[in-house]
């Protein structure tokens, strides 16, 4: 785009000088050379990265896929007529409907270039939508409560999630998601319903990242009251990162919420390591772990809270392992015991150049960096 934009700009009238040109041609990209620090260096970044401030670290972490999160939720305020209420719930249990009738009940219809309206208008039978029906009240007949999926989500992103209560629609979500199974909910303490979906931030051939989204009913509102990560995975061989890293959360009860975290983190193994070979040796562990985490409602906030104090993991820790440049918080969250795996000779090497990498990134433009960049 750079040279069309130059040659658009600037006429030629006449060859460019062959010497001139040649000369240019030996010119080489200058190569990025990395840095060998010695131990005291290393070890004096490695202490003064221990004493930065960890909220600003964890903020700066969290900041992308909270922003998701707070945003994801559109407020509509649309009342059904009694002739379209019932024809909405006619089409419930049919589990599809006719184009007419969503354009009519919801509006124009999402599309993009991985669904176009043909292929979404047509997802069930010719002239028919599939609809999705999501009862958060318990009682399917009720209709208090509840959500409507228009599109198969599970073949196309435009797919949209809808909130109902009663016969008003009160907001609506994109309905993004590989997943057909991606909408539950439970009754908070106070008796309104929260809805909790699956957001995948990042997926590929060992690499993933998803966050459970927690959304409550309020009054004629949908508000966002926690994102969680759920489940991310970083396994070596890897061309993404030096820490492998594997966490998953998963849903002990909901009165109160509890949830079973698993973790660990592995330097993986240095000497001559090919990304691309099929079974390297792996490095010392860092943690290997599990721990409940308890959340409670908070009336004043309208948050679930987690109560972080009676588990074996902090919230700045839960944020090391999102897949993206948090190493400065890795290493500022696990000071201690990096640390004392510091007193092992053979872990002790692991450290240190894993540390010299990290070294060199602050000290180099984003694109030397040979860690898990953001996705």
């Amino acid at each position: 785009m750079l040279l069309l934009g130059v040659l658009g700009c600037h006429h030629v009238t006449k060859e460019p000088d062959k010497k001139v040109v040649k000369k240019t041609q030996k010119v080489k990209p200058k190569e990025y050379k990395e840095i060998i620090y010695t131990e005291p260096q290393l070890l004096a970044f490695f202490d003064s990265v221990g004493r930065l401030p960890v909220q600003p670290l964890a903020d700066k972490a969290a900041f992308w896929a909270d922003s998701v999160f707070e945003n994801f939720t559109v407020p509509m305020s649309r009342e059904l007529s009694a002739a379209d209420f019932s024809v909405l719930k006619s089409c419930i249990r049919k589990g599809m409907i006719k184009t007419a009738d969503v354009r009519r009940i919801f509006g124009e219809i999402k599309t993009d270039s991985t669904c176009t309206a043909k292929g979404l208008l047509d997802s069930v039978k010719k002239g028919n939508v599939y609809l999705g029906y999501y009862p958060f009240g318990g009682n399917k007949s009720k209709f208090d409560e509840f959500g409507i999926l228009i599109g198969d989500a599970g073949h196309c992103d435009s797919s949209e999630l809808y909130f109902f209560k009663g016969n008003k629609i009160i907001a609506k979500q994109d309905g993004y998601s590989r997943y057909t199974d991606n909408v539950q909910y439970f009754k908070n303490s106070d008796g309104e319903s929260i809805v909790y979906r699956r957001m995948e931030f990042n997926k590929g051939s060992g690499i993933w990242w998803f966050n459970s989204f927690f959304y409550k009913y309020d009054g004629d509102k949908i508000i966002p009251v926690l994102n969680e990560l759920k489940n991310s995975n970083l396994l070596q061989p890897s061309p993404w990162g030096i820490r492998e890293i594997w966490l998953e959360s998963t849903i002990q009860s909901t009165n109160p919420l509890i949830m079973k975290v698993v973790y660990h983190q592995q330097f993986q193994d240095t000497a001559e390591f090919d990304h691309y070979e099929a079974d390297p040796k792996r490095g010392p562990m860092i943690v290997n772990d599990s721990t409940l985490v308890k959340y409670t409602w908070n009336a004043k906030t309208k948050k679930l809270e987690a109560q972080f104090s009676s588990s074996k993991i902090s919230r700045p820790q839960i944020l090391s392992y999102y897949l993206l440049d948090n190493e400065l918080l890795f290493i500022n969250t696990h000071h201690q015991r990096l640390k004392k795996m510091l007193l092992n000779k053979k872990k002790k090497i692991y450290i240190l150049h894993y540390l010299n990498n990290i070294k060199n990134y602050q000290n180099e433009p984003p694109e030397h960096l040979s860690i898990s960049d953001p996705v």
